[in-house]
């Protein structure tokens, strides 16, 4: 999922986050589906599944998973029925409570903020009877320790709990990242980092997913408090162990940039572009600026356009964008 955006639509973003590219299927055929990022193929097999059998909980996650990939509205709506369904049959189902939780916790963000209050003890419910059914399991614990992190206290938030259940971890790798996700919370950027680069090369895919892109945001807090230089060869690292994945080169090609590298910064960007997982990254829009600031404005003015016509991304984001398209003309 993240950092400095105001806390509930961080709350939206970091459940939807604590579930990508997880192993979340048990069964290996849905699991290759999520990982090449076929969601409309997904969205499909689980749809007819679930219609001939109602309590099939991997075909409920499948809905759920498709729906956050696919950032709709109506799908998203559809798959938090389903696995109501599914949790009303099946009431032991751990896939359908976890489904529910991530599922509802995005919809009712985007339906503003009476909603998700009205919202936030459902979420917290169904996210801690998919674990207390799954103990072992890390999607369910993670987006759980999320929730508590960044939901205000009014609404259910407790950072004592997070870190209770980070402690519980049933594996020091899992509970390490889960310190390393706190420390980001409390904005101690260098002691996350550090946390997290730490771990092996070669983690659990539910566990690998969450240690970049909670490493990318703690690399991206370090630049913004000037400490872009620092957080360099963590970077560095995790783009040699995870070459094939964006986040790490996106974050390097931010650490450049920040450091005045415009010329490498793009390159970078370029090829975190084509990478897996490039869709979660703003960076159409990072190349729009870098080519602003280089000099070449037309480069500069369709890199915007694209990333303005996709309608994705953080608002402030959004709004740059179109601010600097009108003063290039666009």
């Amino acid at each position: 999922m993240n950092l400095l955006r105001p806390t509930l639509a961080l709350l939206a973003a970091c459940l939807t986050a604590a579930s990508a590219h997880a192993q979340l299927f048990k069964e290996p055929a849905l699991q290759a589906l999520y990982d090449a990022e076929r969601h409309d193929e997904l969205q499909r097999v689980a749809l007819r599944r679930a219609t001939a059998q109602p309590d099939d909980a991997q075909a409920v996650l499948g809905l759920a998973m498709a729906a956050l990939a696919r950032n709709e509205a109506p799908a998203r709506q559809a798959a938090i029925e389903r696995a109501e369904a599914c949790i009303e049959r099946q009431p032991r189902a751990a896939p359908c409570h976890y489904a529910l939780g991530t599922v509802l916790g995005v919809q009712a963000m985007s339906e503003g903020l009476f909603k998700a209050a009205r919202s936030a003890g459902t979420v917290r419910s169904a996210l801690s009877s998919a674990l207390e059914l799954e103990p072992e399991g890390y999607p369910a614990r993670a987006a759980l320790v999320e929730f508590y992190l960044l939901a205000p206290g009014v609404m259910g938030g407790s950072a004592e709990k997070a870190a209770e259940l980070s402690r519980a971890a049933p594996t020091p790798e899992q509970a390490r990242a889960l310190q390393a996700r706190i420390a980001l919370g409390e904005r101690r950027f260098e002691q996350g980092l550090q946390l997290l680069t730490a771990l092996p090369a070669t983690l659990a895919p539910e566990l690998a997913e969450d240690m970049r892109a909670w490493a990318v945001q703690c690399a991206l807090g370090m630049a913004s408090t000037g400490q872009s230089a620092k957080a360099q060869p963590a970077m560095e690292k995790l783009r040699r162990e995870h070459s094939a994945h964006a986040g790490p080169v996106y974050a390097l090609a931010r650490l450049r940039g920040e450091q005045g590298a415009h010329e490498e910064a793009l390159k970078l960007y370029e090829q975190a572009a084509s990478l897996r997982g490039a869709g979660l990254y703003p960076v159409s829009y990072r190349i729009g600026v870098v080519q602003q600031e280089l000099g070449r404005p037309e480069a500069a003015k369709g890199a915007l356009q694209r990333y303005v016509a996709a309608g994705r991304g953080q608002k402030a984001s959004l709004e740059d964008a179109r601010k600097r398209l009108a003063q290039l003309g666009g």
